[in-house]
Order: structure tokens, then sequence, then C-alpha cells
């Protein structure tokens, strides 16, 4: 009799222990698919802040509209800078205005404060003024000369990552790959080598994805970049196609003229560095040396007399 009720306990939990496992399991799953809508509803985002993003939204886009309606060519060519420098976004060029008025405005003012405190009695009120004037006039060209020096930089990181650009489509090539699944994928091979390469290449796939032809999308490649060998790029894939070469053949030939092109680039730099060298050696060496060969000289004559 106790081996059958104890039998029939195990056989009982048995049972239920499935069931109860389950609902565990359902309240873990439940637990985790829950949103804690008190811990959304306590971190609203401040109301200054949103004022503050909308109104420099309102800001960008008055500018952008105001000198898009009022000079259109130059709104183009700044656009077209500013990709060239990395910045894709829609409102950079209402964005850069007004940081150029702001560097204005505080560069005159700035300039004003130092005037009031640091200016010496004697200078007459005209060359405060000046002051005032050209510190705002330089703090107006300066945010041209920083996007300059950026689209340089970029530039350059443009010219040194295309030649590894063009030896991992050879690969591609040589893999069987397509040419748009090779640009695909190259994009992701150099996102931690060149970014901004990768970010451009990854426009192009999303282009031919929308359907634009190979053509027009390096052509865009090629002015956002503003570099010579990406046209190069471009006419090389439509000869290969109208002619009907060899792909991989013509890749590897243009990859080996572009590292060419790149050493005598650094032959050419090197071999003006003796004339860039010879000012700064003429203006600081020359003289110490002119000094330790004549200063023993007049001692000596002015000792013997």
């Amino acid at each position: 009799m106790p081996v059958a009720i104890l039998l029939l306990v195990l056989g009982s939990v048995a049972v239920a222990w499935p069931m109860v496992a389950a609902k565990g399991d359902r309240n873990d799953v439940k637990r985790r698919l829950k949103v804690d809508h008190g811990a959304m509803a306590a971190k609203p985002e401040p109301p200054q802040k949103k004022n503050a993003n909308v109104v420099r939204e309102r800001a960008v886009k008055r500018a952008q509209e105001f000198y898009a309606k009022s000079d259109p060519e130059n709104v183009a060519r700044l656009r077209m800078k500013l990709i060239q420098a990395g910045y894709m976004e829609p409102r950079a060029v209402g964005t850069f205005f007004i940081i150029r008025f702001s560097a204005l405005v505080g560069g005159a003012i700035g300039a004003f404060v130092l005037n009031q405190w640091l200016a010496s009695a004697e200078a007459t009120m005209t060359s405060r003024w000046a002051f005032v004037i050209l510190s705002g006039v330089a703090g107006y060209f300066l945010p041209g000369l920083v996007l300059t020096q950026q689209v340089r930089e970029k530039m350059r990181e443009y010219r040194n990552g295309f030649p590894d650009f063009m030896d991992l489509m050879i690969v591609c090539s040589d893999a069987g790959m397509s040419m748009e699944a090779g640009i695909e994928r190259v994009s992701k091979e150099l996102a931690k080598t060149y970014p901004a390469l990768s970010q451009n290449l990854q426009l192009v796939s999303l282009e031919l994805r929308a359907g634009r032809s190979l053509d027009d999308a390096l052509k865009a490649l090629a002015d956002r970049l503003s570099l010579d060998e990406v046209r190069s790029f471009a006419t090389l894939l439509q000869q290969s196609k109208e002619l009907g070469t060899s792909l991989s053949g013509a890749l590897r030939v243009f990859s080996d003229e572009m590292r060419h092109k790149r050493m005598s680039l650094a032959e050419e730099k090197a071999h003006a560095l003796p004339a860039k060298m010879s000012i700064p050696v003429t203006v600081c060496i020359l003289p110490v040396v002119l000094m330790i060969a004549i200063i023993p000289i007049i001692v000596k004559m002015t000792g013997s007399h």
C-alpha cells in the first residue's frame, strides 16, 4: 500500500512538473518581452533641448532657402564641396552658412571686447574699428579655409585608398563576382582603413540597387571624390563593356598604373625636399656657422690691438 501511494505521488509530480516549468518559461518570456512604460515615461526628452533642436532646424532651413534663392550656383558649388569634405547631410549647406555668420559676429564682438580691455589710450577710433572689421572678415572666411583643408585631407585619403580598392576589385573579379557585388563587398572591407571612401562606395551600391546605371553611379562617385583616377576608372569600365575585353586584366593594368603614379608622386616630393630644405638651412644654420668662423678672428684682432 505505501508503495502504491509513493508511485501515485511520483506520477503526479511527473505530470505536474512540465506544466509548472512551461508556466515559468512563459513568465520569463513575458518578462523579456514586457516593455517598461514607466521607465520610458520617466526619461522624456527635455523640453528645452527639444525646443533648441526645433529652433536650430528652422534656422538651418531658413538660411539654406535664403541662399539658395539668392545665389543658387554658389550654393550648388558649396554643396559639392561639402560632399567632397564628407558632409552628406542635406542640411549641411544651411549649417555652414550659420557657422559662417556666427564666426563673423563672434570675431567682431571678440575684437570689440579686446579693444575695450587691452587697447592703449593712444589708439585712435579708426584703428579700433578697423581691427573689429578685419576680425569679422577673418571670422567670415575662416570656415571656408577649414572646409578647404578638410577637402584636401579627404582627397589624400581617397587617393591613398583607391589603389587598394582596385586590388580588392581584382580579387572579386577573379572570384567570379559581378561589378555591383564587388563594389558592395569592397566597401565593407575598406570600412576600417578608409572610412570616407567606404561610405562613398556604399552610396554607389545603394544607387545601383535603386536602378541607376553603373556608368552614371561611377561618374557621380568621381564628382564626389574629385579624383581623375575615378573618372578614368569609369571610362575603363565603359570601354571594357563596349569592346568586350577582360575586365580582370583591365583592372589589373589600371591598378598597376595607379600604383606607379602614386610612387612617382612620392619620388617627386622626395626630390623636391632638398630645395625646400635650403631655405631653413640658409636662414637658421648658415648665420650660426658664420658667427663661429668669424667671431674668433674678431676677438684675436681686438686682443692684439
